[in-house]
């Protein structure tokens, strides 16, 4: 068997690494796209998929990006730095990876923050027209659930935001736009992280490309509506990231974008703790679907 972690450069000289298992044979590949300071191997379901997709000739690449954990020191990557925008140089390496390997069928898949950057990549990525489907765990609206959050104000998360965005550009104005805020800066529900004001003013300023991706909380979904490839939406029934809440989130998406499916999942949580054989049965059955695999 080869060596399963594997390494790729971006386009800008960055390091990234991914848990890549082969299937022989086959021409089909699942490449998924962690959420906020998570990682290729992190996320509870991915030992599942390792293990079922080989078995049905799905090749598996779990990705990291350069929002992997919180601060890397030796990359000077990590969620407390990066822009959101910079999703596609990273996609479009792992994307170029596995066409590289031949691979005809891709599909691509995010969790939270990586359904975000799954829908901006459908719409400005270098190989946007190489990938056959999506799939979207726990989508989120990271922009707007910091001011509504389960269809209601999300007043005190809010008001720390504004007050932090105008500290943020005053550090930026004088130079330390690179200097880290306190440990909880940034999370919808909970303050969970940090960020430097750069990274803030880039995901929760007004200019922010997060409102070009999934900006639920709008009720309107242009990018989404755009992607022309099937696309499968699930999602658990406990505390999301929707802004809206999560059956009008499910809705909206329905309506915007007809190629979508969507499953919630009955006493499942935003990273499917537990539920990792079940997602694993729908997201095979919806491959095994496309029409495109060989």
């Amino acid at each position: 068997m080869d060596y399963p972690i594997v390494q790729i450069k971006t386009s800008d000289n960055l390091s990234l690494y991914g848990l890549f298992l082969h299937s022989l044979g086959d021409r089909v590949v699942f490449v998924n796209i962690h959420g906020t300071a998570s990682n290729f191997y992190e996320e509870y379901y991915i030992e599942v998929f390792a293990k079922s997709f080989i078995k049905e000739g799905v090749s598996l690449l779990s990705t990291n990006n350069r929002g992997a954990g919180v601060y890397d020191a030796y990359e000077g990557s990590g969620a407390a730095t990066e822009k959101f925008e910079d999703c596609i140089i990273d996609i479009d390496a792992w994307v170029e990876f596995v066409i590289e390997k031949g691979y005809e069928c891709i599909v691509l898949s995010g969790h939270s923050l990586g359904t975000e950057k799954v829908v901006y990549y459908m719409n400005h990525g270098k190989y946007a027209d190489r990938i056959s489907a999506i799939i979207l765990l726990s989508p989120s609206d990271s922009f707007g659930s910091h001011r509504v959050l389960d269809g209601k104000d999300n007043t005190k998360i809010r008001r720390g935001i504004e007050k932090l965005l105008y500290e943020s550009a005053e550090l930026v104005k004088n130079g330390r736009g690179d200097v880290f805020l306190p440990r909880n800066t940034y999370g919808s529900r909970l303050g969970i992280m940090p960020k430097t004001p750069e990274s803030l003013i880039n995901f929760l300023g007004s200019g922010s490309k997060l409102l070009e991706a999934l900006p639920l909380e709008t009720n309107r979904l242009e990018a989404y509506g755009r992607i022309k490839v099937p696309i499968l939406v699930v999602i658990g029934d406990q505390k999301e990231y929707t802004a809206l809440p999560i059956k009008d989130a499910l809705a909206l998406m329905s309506k915007e974008n007809k190629n979508t499916k969507t499953v919630q999942i009955e006493n499942c949580d935003h990273d499917f703790q537990g539920c990792e054989d079940k997602l694993s049965g729908i997201i095979m059955k919806f491959i095994l679907s496309i029409k495109s695999l060989p």
